[in-house]
């Protein structure tokens, strides 16, 4: 891509996000609590200061959605909103470029706004990037390493539980959109009671990360590629459970899946933890 190129579709990309109407809200602040306290208490393959960090980790995982109250004073961050999600089902099938900007560029020769499909698979290869630098230069004894990796395994704790909520895969993300023959709700209240309204009163113990939380992954963008695909795979489910609980007024169902998506949250946290951990002394 030529510099000239890079600076229109800059400044392309600058002006979708600031004109979507889309916010970047995912699990409430207590849905991203739990699925960091998962990921921490099944990483016993980190350091003991990682580890010690438990409560630090948990607030740290919320700061990217504290993010938006800077927005006013700094309206660069709002181009930030668009990492939080990814309509896969709306990019396709089609490879991921390597990199955001490859992605911007290919989106548009597909006639595809890259903001508005999402950019959370880039965001995610990017931080975990950074996190994996920051655990080197701990190991190093840098000063300030170990700062830099805890503020770098917060965001990654945030982006992960973004992308185990199948609406935040989905153009479906506030209400059914185009064909309904199913009849599910086009109302985007759907969202907010997914992701707050079901997390009420989940007892943190009820959420744990899978058996394979302390594995580190053969492949980084195959897993967050996966997770995001396993996502958007739940969404007529979701829908579904929706109607149903709005019918018969019993959530039970979709509490359950909650939980599911939770679990699945942190799993892939302890697991790109881990790797980045890995990663980093070899």
């Amino acid at each position: 891509m030529t510099r000239s190129s890079m600076c229109v579709t800059a400044t392309l990309f600058i002006l979708v996000v600031l004109t979507a109407p889309r916010l970047a809200s995912a699990w409430g602040p207590a849905g991203h609590a739990l699925v960091a306290r998962a990921a921490v208490a099944a990483s016993e393959g980190l350091p003991g200061w990682f580890r010690d960090a438990g409560d630090a980790l948990v607030d740290l995982s919320n700061a990217p959605d504290r993010w938006r109250d800077e927005e006013k004073a700094v309206p660069a961050l709002t181009a930030r909103r668009p990492d939080h999600f990814f309509d896969l089902d709306l990019w396709g099938s089609e490879r991921l470029p390597a990199d955001r900007w490859a992605y911007v560029e290919r989106a548009q020769r597909r006639r595809l706004e890259a903001a508005a499909i999402g950019f959370l698979p880039f965001a995610l290869e990017e931080e975990y990037g950074v996190l994996r630098s920051a655990l080197r230069d701990a190991r190093a004894g840098r000063p300030g390493a170990q700062a830099a990796a805890l503020a770098a395994a917060g965001v990654l704790a945030h982006l992960a539980g973004d992308a185990a909520v199948p609406l935040h895969a989905s153009k479906h993300h506030h209400g059914w959109v185009g064909a309904n023959p199913a009849g599910f709700t086009r109302l985007g209240e759907v969202h907010r009671w997914f992701e707050s309204a079901l997390v009420t009163g989940i007892d943190p113990g009820a959420i744990t990360a899978g058996p394979d939380a302390g594995r580190a992954l053969a492949s980084v963008r195959g897993a967050i590629t996966g997770a995001i695909a396993e996502s958007l795979a739940q969404v007529p489910r979701l829908y579904e459970l929706e109607r149903r609980a709005r019918v018969e007024h019993d959530d039970t169902e979709a509490r359950a899946l909650v939980r599911e998506r939770l679990d699945a949250g942190a799993t892939l946290l302890a697991r790109l933890w881990r790797s980045a951990w890995v990663g980093s002394g070899e």
